[in-house]
């Protein structure tokens, strides 16, 4: 009776592993294919596209006027042809150059503050926000170099 009820036993594990096997394999796509990009770059989008991306996005999060919105992808539209055409002088030019980052922070400035002029203080002050929030975010992560610099530092002064 033992031999039986064990023989069993056996029969009905070896069988519920054999089903548990069959489980159905989904094909994995590519990583290009599941991003949706063909070959894994990125779209080339001309700086009009940009602009005007950039400025439907910040009308729909800061409620800009219709006057507003016009000034934000003019602006847009001449900060991405010169970064498109300060990315072509760098690429052409030795990468990291100390001066070439410096110009490029004094643009950045110039575009913050024209872009001060355009908004309201109330919109300005939520852009500052999420920019802040936004940089709270990435400051864990070690993006870029200075920020893991700063982070180390910050590191060190913790721990003595």
């Amino acid at each position: 009776m033992k031999k039986v009820f064990v023989m069993l036993s056996l029969g009905l594990l070896v069988a519920g592993t054999s089903f548990a096997q069959d489980a159905p394999v989904k094909e994995r796509k590519a990583r290009t294919e599941r991003s949706g990009r063909e070959g894994g770059r990125k779209e080339n989008i001309t700086p009009e596209q940009k602009a005007e991306k950039r400025a439907q996005m910040l009308t729909k999060k800061y409620n800009l006027t219709q006057a507003q919105q016009e000034k934000v992808k003019a602006l847009y539209l001449q900060q991405a042809q010169e970064r498109t055409a300060f990315k072509a002088q760098r690429d052409a030019n030795a990468p990291g150059n100390q001066q070439q980052r410096e110009a490029m922070k004094a643009k950045h400035e110039q575009w913050n503050a024209e872009f001060q002029k355009i908004l309201t203080k109330e919109q300005y002050a939520q852009y500052q926000n999420d920019q802040k929030a936004r940089a709270s975010r990435f400051e864990g992560k070690g993006g870029h170099k200075g920020h893991k610099m700063k982070n180390r530092a910050q590191k060190a002064e913790q721990k003595s």
